[in-house]
């Protein structure tokens, strides 16, 4: 039985994937440690695994902090005091780990493998990256003015000091370390998908989405005799609150012969909404795999999650990318034909629906979503992915 680490600082999209691989490595008999923000001890725990909680950051990022208030800290000073309390708690700790596994945007996992010499898994939520393959260079060149003024922030500054001085951590530079660091980096993509996908090397493990057997209840159905077409519209936990969006969609939609399943996030009231079409289902939350098994046309923001599960269950997609890597996302999905892609600041009835009908009337773009689902379901998912681990011991 091997003890595992798994470090990890973001949000759902970071999380979600990991759920499976973690429960099949508790039934394997491995025994592992997972450290993240208190948001999920909950979900952690149920699978086995023993949970320890860190400063979380997804309250700044949510936008919920008040940069105003006394007592609230920067997203800098956060991130400062989360990696202090993880290098702490990994070279005090009275547990002595066989292995490190580490969601990428823990920039120094490799370092802290290097130093303990033992194996690290670099978890890669998004495509990954190497020098052909590079989605992160526009977010750079978008965004380059004030990653620098983060990296030359004292807070910065004062945590890179603090980790070298205690345990020879030199923390990497911005633009290398959100390439795949590990023993083996599990992405959870096919190569197929995958940007570039035969220039990686055997270290990267490409095993699709993370999908498990777990069935989750839907308060609804979709189980009809009608055969309507049905479109999911959904922007994922962090882009939810577009209330001009929804309006749209209901002027895009409401007319049409098709059901509809909206999904607002839990920070949306639905009766903000003043009349809601009758071919609308809108909910703050659904079981989104479960919506996907019924879906012909997803409408989502292309996030990588997202993106994966759609295409898993061969549903075309309407991609209006947001930021980050989601703009990459998307176009790789329009590249390859299995969706359109509309600008965020195009948005229109009129666009939405054109886009729509066009899948839905063009069975090319099945027929290219049914291959990219197909290279997913056969990538092996979490089993394959404890499989690789495990040839570490």
């Amino acid at each position: 039985m091997a003890k595992i680490l798994f470090i990890n600082l973001l949000g759902n999209g970071h999380f979600n994937p990991t759920i499976g691989l973690v429960k099949e490595l508790m039934s394997r008999g491995e025994q592992v440690t997972y450290t993240a923000g208190e948001e999920f001890r909950d979900k952690i725990e149920k699978t086995g695994a023993r949970f320890k909680s860190h400063t979380s950051l997804s309250s700044s990022i949510n936008g919920h902090s008040k940069s105003d208030s006394k007592n609230s800290k920067s997203p800098m000073e956060e991130l400062k005091e989360m990696m202090e309390e993880i290098t702490d708690y990994v070279f005090n700790s009275k547990e002595k780990f066989d292995y490190i596994f580490y969601d990428s945007a823990f920039i120094i996992g490799s370092e802290v493998g290097r130093i303990l010499k033992i194996p690290t898994i670099c978890s890669i939520t998004t495509f990954a990256t190497n020098e052909k393959a590079n989605i992160f260079s526009e977010v750079f060149k978008q965004y380059g003015p004030i990653i620098q003024q983060l990296v030359n922030s004292p807070v910065y500054i004062n945590l890179a000091k603090n980790l070298k001085e205690k345990y020879d951590i030199k923390i990497p530079s911005i633009t290398t370390a959100v390439t795949g660091t590990g023993t083996i980096n599990v992405v959870y993509t096919s190569k197929n998908f995958q940007l570039c996908g035969e220039s990686f090397d055997e270290s990267y493990k490409f095993i699709g989405p993370s999908i498990s057997g777990r069935k989750d209840e839907l308060d609804f159905s979709l189980e009809t005799n009608d055969k309507k077409k049905v479109i999911y519209i959904s922007l994922g936990t962090l882009f939810n609150a577009s209330i001009e969006f929804y309006e749209n969609c209901f002027k895009a939609f409401g007319n049409m012969d098709v059901t509809v399943i909206m999904s607002i996030g839990k920070d949306t009231d639905i009766n903000i909404f003043s009349a809601i079409p009758s071919n609308f289902i809108v909910r703050n939350y659904v079981s989104q795999l479960e919506v996907l098994k019924h879906t012909d046309v997803f409408i989502t923001h292309g996030g990588m999650n997202s993106t994966n599960e759609a295409l898993y269950y061969d549903v075309p997609l309407v991609l209006i990318p947001q930021s980050v890597d989601q703009p990459a996302v998307a176009n790789r999905v329009a590249e390859l034909g299995a969706g359109i892609v509309i600008e965020k600041d195009k948005i229109t009835p009129e666009i939405l629906n054109q886009s729509v009908v066009k899948i839905l009337s063009d069975n090319t773009f099945r027929i290219n979503s049914e291959k990219l689902g197909r290279s997913l379901r056969e990538a092996g998912g979490y089993k394959k992915a404890v499989d690789e681990i495990l040839k570490l011991k």
